[in-house]
């Protein structure tokens, strides 16, 4: 499998980095996640619910670094012998990476007032017509994104994430708005508790 990613990165659109760049640059015409983005997910799905504190537990260090360096110039990494934790961490700073985010700023609004909407059911519905907007990579992303953060939802009691813990460690990664850097701190809460409800 190792090799196989090698050889598809040198042979085709996929061999640039994988930070900072547009997920459907990462994607391409295949309509496939990049290789290491599957392969995290996949692990982070089948140990992740079992591990505590997933994704608010950080790995800052030089071994993040270089992990994602590693990644960035396609080489052969074995990640299924890495630490969750700092799986984990590479997943968040992708997600944080994404030019223009993952749910695309230029819907923030639309996801607020989905977000809005006075039940429950509105809301999923709203939010799925949000969701139809979004570029075909970025929607193949949050599914499987989704998909991950409901298995580690589900085994709150190993994992000690609840959907708040999730929202609250993620949302921030996922979607701001367009001038997010000019927001005052009470205004940020405010977003990420909204983007977490």
């Amino acid at each position: 499998m190792k090799a196989d990613f090698a050889a598809h990165q040198a042979g085709s659109d996929c061999s640039r980095a994988l930070f900072g760049q547009p997920l459907a640059a990462l994607c391409g015409e295949a309509g496939t996640l990049p290789r290491p983005i599957q392969e995290l997910v996949d692990i982070l799905h089948q140990r992740g619910p079992s591990t505590e504190g997933i994704f608010r537990r950080s790995d800052r260090g030089t071994a993040l670094q270089k992990l994602k360096e590693d990644l960035d110039r396609g080489a052969d990494v074995d990640l299924a012998n890495q630490p969750v934790i700092l799986l984990a961490a590479v997943l968040k700073d992708f997600l944080r990476s994404i030019p223009g985010k993952l749910l695309v700023v230029g819907l923030y609004e639309d996801w607020m007032q989905a977000m809005e909407r006075p039940s429950k059911e509105a809301r999923v519905e709203a939010l799925k017509v949000v969701a139809e907007k979004l570029p075909a990579a970025h929607l193949l992303l949050l599914q499987r994104l989704i998909s991950l953060l409901q298995s580690i939802g589900h085994h709150v009691s190993t994992s000690r994430m609840t959907a708040s813990n999730l929202a609250i460690c993620l949302g921030p990664n996922l979607l701001g708005p367009p001038d997010e850097d000019l927001l005052p701190l009470e205004a940020m809460l405010e977003v990420t508790e909204k983007v977490g409800g």
